[in-house]
């Protein structure tokens, strides 16, 4: 379940219409293996960004366990909507940090500014809610 951002630089955020930061949506994220020393997965999702547009997303990542309940990564992520890159759909790393409590996962992730296709950083957070084998 997706959920919040945050802009550092405020200012912009409010000046350029940018500073949606409730920003529900639902995606799936799918565990395609699981080992001792990391989680690779795909992950498919469409949210209320902070243009106020629908952002939708689909990629692969992978993250590395640290210890029992902090991971560490990142997906290579397809992006689309009208509030990044003039509308076009682009190509993304997407770093991202979870904290695992077993039913819950909070995620983490920063979106840096790039001028020309996201004009302003954004950390963003959201939950997960393992269903079926990822369940504990």
């Amino acid at each position: 379940m997706y959920g919040l951002s945050y802009h550092p630089d405020r200012e912009t955020a409010h000046r350029l219409s940018l500073d949606n930061e409730v920003n529900p949506g639902l995606g799936l994220h799918y565990e395609l293996a699981n080992n001792a020393r990391g989680i690779t997965f795909a992950e498919v999702g469409a949210y209320y960004d902070s243009g106020r547009n629908w952002a939708k997303l689909a990629g692969l990542g992978y993250q590395f366990k640290l210890g029992e309940r902090w991971r560490i990564g990142g997906a290579l992520a397809l992006v689309n909507s009208s509030t990044y890159n003039d509308g076009t759909a682009f190509i993304a790393m997407i770093p991202l940090v979870t904290y695992d409590l077993g039913r819950v996962k909070l995620n983490a992730t920063y979106l840096p500014k790039i001028p020309g296709h996201n004009e302003l950083a954004a950390y963003g957070f959201y939950i997960g809610i393992p269903l079926g084998r990822g369940a504990r």
